[in-house]
């Protein structure tokens, strides 16, 4: 199965404190796509759940994106040509 990047990291910490695996074994154990999830910015979890919802989307992808947020294609492309980054938001994504 899957794990997180936290899930993995603590299993490999918590096996080399527990005397299980040495630390390079450990650090075998977490993989690059774990550490790209832990290089994403992510919620405290005091944070969770005390803000106020602006907006709601589908589970598509995970990600990050900079840009201003345009709604047309043609408002993207306009940014796009002044040398603004553009992230183009749709209701939905086909």
């Amino acid at each position: 199965g899957k794990r997180t990047g936290v899930a993995a990291v603590k299993i490999a910490t918590d096996m080399v404190r527990e005397g299980l695996v040495t630390k390079r074994e450990a650090v075998n154990m977490v993989g690059a796509d774990h550490l790209d999830q832990l290089l994403h910015p992510q919620f405290t979890e005091e944070a969770k759940g005390s803000g106020e919802v602006v907006a709601t989307g589908l589970p598509a992808s995970p990600g990050a994106a900079v840009g201003v947020v345009a709604f047309s294609t043609e408002e993207a492309e306009d940014l796009q040509s002044r040398g603004q980054p553009a992230i183009l938001v749709r209701v939905e994504t086909s």
